[in-house]
This record gives C-alpha cells, sequence and structure tokens, in this order.
C-alpha cells in the first residue's frame, strides 16, 4: 500500500529535508508534491509555511537495507578522493614532459589547500579535507567531512558558497591567475541538485495538470539554474526568473 504523508516548513526546500529525515529515506525513494510553495510575507506577518505532500514509492525494509550497505562501505566512499598530505603536498617531478598546466594545478591544489585548513582551524572546526577527482581536469575540487558540518553548509548552502568565494578569490590573487575551485561537504552540492530537479520536475506536472502558474522560493543564482536547465526540455511549460537582488525566484508557467 501506497504510504502519503503531508509536511511542512518555511520552505520547500525546508519541507522535504524534514521529510528525508523524519521518514528516514532518500530523495530517489519519494515523490513529492508541492500543495504551497508558501511565502514569506512583510516583516513577518502575513506569511504562509510551504506543504508538501510526500509519497513513499519504496517500502521501508528496502530502505534499512540500502543504508546498512551504504554505513558498510562508507571507507569505500573515499575511493575517489585522495587524502590532502600537510607536508610535500605537491610532489616536484623533474620530468622534462610535465605540462605547464598540470604544474599551475598543482600550485592551486596546494595554496589553496592552505588557505582552507587555515580558514577551518581558524574558527574552531576539526574536519577531514580530501581533494575528490574531478571530471574537469582544470577544477581542484575539495570534500570537508566533520561533525560540524551543518554548521559550514548554512542555509542553502549560502556559508559553503562564501567558503569557496573566500578560497578562490585569495587563491586566484596570490597566483595572479583565476584559479577554478569547488569546494563540498558531506556531499551536499549533489544532494542539493537531486532536491532541485526532484522539485522541479513535481513542480512542472502540476503545472501542466492545472493550467496555472506556480513560483519557487527566492534562490541563488546556482540553485536557479539548476531549475531552469532540469525544465528547459519539457515543452509544455516555461521558466523564468523574477525579483531583484537575492529575491529573485524562478516561476514556472505552462505554454
Amino acid at each position: 500500500m501506497t504510504k502519503m504523508k503531508k509536511f511542512s516548513g518555511k520552505t520547500v526546500d525546508e519541507a522535504t529535508e524534514i521529510a528525508l529525515k523524519e521518514m528516514g529515506v532518500e530523495l530517489e525513494e519519494i515523490d513529492i508534491k508541492v500543495d504551497n510553495p508558501g511565502r514569506s510575507g512583510i516583516m513577518g506577518f502575513g506569511g504562509e509555511p510551504a506543504e508538501i505532500t510526500v509519497t513513499l514509492l519504496q517500502s521501508k525494509k528496502t530502505t534499512k537495507t540500502q543504508k546498512k550497505s551504504v554505513a558498510k562501505n562508507k571507507k569505500e566512499k573515499k575511493s575517489d578522493v585522495k587524502p590532502k598530505e600537510s607536508k610535500n603536498f605537491t610532489p616536484k617531478d623533474d620530468e622534462s614532459t610535465k605540462s605547464e598546466s598540470s604544474e599551475n594545478i598543482q600550485e592551486v591544489e596546494q595554496l589553496s589547500s592552505e588557505l582552507l585548513d587555515y580558514f577551518l582551524s581558524s574558527i574552531g572546526v576539526v574536519a577531514d579535507t580530501y581533494i575528490r577527482e574531478d571530471s574537469n581536469s582544470s577544477r581542484v575540487s575539495f570534500e570537508i567531512e566533520g561533525e560540524d558540518s551543518a554548521l559550514l553548509i548554512g542555509k542553502r548552502g549560502e556559508t559553503l558558497q562564501s567558503i569557496q568565494f573566500l578560497v578562490r578569490m585569495i587563491t586566484s590573487k596570490q597566483l595572479g591567475r583565476k584559479s577554478n575551485i569547488q569546494i563540498d561537504i558531506e556531499d551536499y552540492r549533489r544532494r542539493r541538485v537531486r532536491t532541485l530537479r526532484n522539485i522541479a520536475r513535481n513542480l512542472a506536472k502540476e503545472v501542466i495538470e492545472s493550467g496555472e502558474e506556480r513560483t519557487l522560493e527566492p534562490m541563488s543564482p546556482v540553485d536557479r539554474r539548476i531549475i531552469h536547465v532540469a525544465l528547459s526540455k519539457n515543452s509544455k511549460i516555461v521558466t523564468e526568473s523574477e525579483g531583484k537582488g537575492r529575491d529573485r525566484f524562478v516561476v514556472v508557467k505552462p505554454k
């Protein structure tokens, strides 16, 4: 029998996180219907909470088995990352065939690694930092794991974005060239993308069925782009960004 349950929060994203924690499932195991996208109101008055209906697509028994498997293989998760060395972080390679591009990447790795370590220690955060293998050969990707991960991520990833911006900016200034650096915490970025894509698909379905437009909460430029791209191939709806500054949001409209 299909299990359905309603959840609410300040935003659709918050309501979704509450549902995942309370039901003990992953995003892929549920279907989300946005009953009310909510609104913030003015000066704290007149706002409405976001409301969603969650349908469990998979039995909890299966979910527990999956979680147990994930816990058992947690160490294997780091198979795609390599521990960051505190000393001799960038071994010197005297071979003449070594490209200038490779040397530049190693310089970025070493400097940004030191900056990230300094920043975390200066705010009293104890965490493990890894360099993740990246499909983009020109980008240096860090993964941070620790007990204070939620603190480092912040609301909708704003703190994480600030940390990445500072490390990228200082590294670029010190080296005198643009440095492509990405920082992730407890795989937050991938989870965030999955959440937004799921919300976008379900919202588009509602728009098509009702023939009425729907709005999402204010989002960062990165999150809005994820929504736009996720629905770009849907010929029955169109997405637009409205509002100004930090209050810009996505509107999904029927064609």
